[in-house]
């Protein structure tokens, strides 16, 4: 749901019950500044960040993973 900042403001209870089941992009001048989430999906998007900055060594992984990564085909990608 995409809502601009002035009815955002007049209507907090409305979409603050929307945002318990999606997200609520809330923009301002017509470009998205704000996202109101549940409390559930922010929980959820800092866990993902947590677990994403970890390094994990190769020798821990699971051969199976190893092998999954070396024969991986990655041809589709950008080059950067």
């Amino acid at each position: 749901m995409i809502i601009n900042a002035s009815d955002f403001q007049k209507r907090l209870g409305e979409f603050a019950d929307i945002a318990r089941r999606e997200p609520v992009t809330i923009t301002r001048h017509g470009r998205s500044s704000l996202v109101l989430l549940s409390i559930e999906d922010y929980q959820r998007l800092k866990e993902i960040e947590a677990r994403s900055t970890q390094v994990v060594k190769v020798t821990e992984m699971p051969a199976e993973t190893v092998d999954a990564m070396r024969s991986a085909d990655l041809s589709h990608l950008p080059e950067t």
